[in-house]
């Protein structure tokens, strides 16, 4: 294996460069302080050689910069750090990626669609540990398989996005952050674009936090992107929550379809697929703790029993455990 140090001020892109030139698994020690991202671009690694990017805590190494739709079009452009469709395995582990764009107005040619995290892959694998990713919109966007743990992850619109097999979060903490523009504008964590009828975005043990939207903007755990079908390759609004907590910030509907302006498929969700939770609790800010009302979740979700959690967990472990086994093989 080789092992890359790297001091802030040293290039982040040519140790990338020099690790899939080795042409073997490599390692990347951040030590602490800040890293520049590329100037209004992504940094990018393309190479079928493990890579493990390590720091000493997010707190202590941050890699931030700033781009964004406006700057370079397609979301595997516009990221701070992507990772290309001939990575096999991706380890990531104690540092900070932040894309720093700020929102100014609605106009969508401004390109306020701003990953700090692009994984566009679908056949590797990703692995994240006690991360922290900040942006706005579109923090994180994933395909294939991804496994987060402990990590926390920031933003204000469609943060965790994108078109996964399996994507698995274990105890983390999410937080939905104010629209800087202001108004009363609504919020949604999640916009699932998941591989027909496979698991999607699957969170367990997951705290979910939101700063409070003073216009009252609604906040939603997701949102349909409207055009997934039966036979549509991916576009499934696939999300569990599996005993996670939310603050009271949230919508007790949990999802929307935009008072029926985007159409949900599945139309229901079940163990496989879908909106689904299990044992969602809100906390108040007084500290007490109330149970979902399952009544009052949005039409297109469902509330599953312990048997149906238990095997979505079971089939999530073993679909990441083969896939991450497979690539280590390879």
């Amino acid at each position: 294996m080789k092992t890359i140090f790297l001091n802030p001020g040293d290039s982040f892109q040519d140790a990338l460069d020099e690790a899939a030139k080795s042409k073997c698994k490599s390692r990347i020690i951040l030590c602490d302080g800040e890293y520049a991202g590329a100037k209004k671009a992504r940094l990018f690694y393309d190479s079928p050689f493990p890579l493990e990017i390590i720091g000493s805590g997010a707190k202590n190494c941050s890699l931030k910069g700033e781009n964004c739709e406006a700057f370079h079009k397609d979301t595997e452009n516009r990221a701070i750090l992507t990772f290309g469709e001939k990575c096999t395995r991706v380890f990531l582990s104690n540092f900070e990626i932040e894309n720093a764009h700020v929102k100014t107005k609605d106009d969508y040619a401004l390109g306020n669609q701003a990953e700090a995290l692009c994984w566009h892959n679908q056949t590797g694998f990703l692995k994240c540990e006690k991360m922290r990713f900040k942006s706005r919109q579109d923090t994180i966007h994933v395909k294939g398989f991804s496994f987060f743990s402990e990590c926390e992850i920031l933003g204000d619109v469609d943060f965790i996005w994108g078109y996964c097999d399996t994507a698995f979060f274990e105890n983390c903490k999410i937080t939905t952050i104010r629209d800087n523009r202001g108004g009363n504008r609504p919020a949604f964590v999640l916009q699932s674009r998941a591989k027909n009828a496979r698991p999607g975005f699957v969170f367990s043990c997951c705290d979910f936090f939101a700063e409070e939207r003073a216009d009252g903007g609604e906040i939603f755990i997701g949102r349909s992107a409207g055009t997934g079908a039966k036979d549509s390759v991916d576009r499934w609004d696939s999300i569990a929550l599996l005993d996670c907590t939310l603050d009271e910030n949230y919508s007790k509907e949990l999802w929307t379809d935009e008072n029926g302006t985007r159409s949900v498929f599945p139309q229901k969700g079940t163990a496989n697929c879908g909106w689904r939770e299990w044992k969602t609790r809100f906390v108040q800010k007084d500290g007490s703790i109330f149970p979902l009302d399952a009544s009052k979740q949005e039409k297109h979700g469902q509330s599953l029993s312990k048997d149906e959690t238990d095997f979505l967990l079971r089939t999530v472990s073993q679909i990441l455990l083969e896939k991450e086994k497979s690539v280590s093989e390879e």
